[in-house]
């Protein structure tokens, strides 16, 4: 059994230039394995939704999983970066 770390950091869009972002809260918390699977599944969903999703993999303790999950809104005004530990 492993326990799953959740990272998360949502960022808005800087007024003064195109491209960057400006941090406005982190959180950390420790999260179930159901709730890791209802982050991941939700993908399409938001895809289809117009936001964009996009996900890093690499191999951890629990196999070869989603590490890195960074959310763009439709609008592009908000970035949700979440990064999932496995310990």
């Amino acid at each position: 059994m492993y326990t799953i770390t959740l990272n998360e950091v949502r960022q808005e869009k800087n007024p003064n230039t195109k491209t960057t972002y400006v941090t406005v809260e982190n959180k950390v918390e420790v999260i179930s394995e159901k709730q890791y699977d209802n982050y991941i599944n939700s993908i399409p969903f938001f895809r289809r939704f117009g936001g964009s999703e996009s996900v890093v993999k690499a191999y951890t303790c629990a196999g070869y999983k989603v590490y890195k999950l960074t959310s763009k809104s439709p609008d592009r005004l908000t970035k949700v970066i979440r990064e999932f530990k496995f310990s």
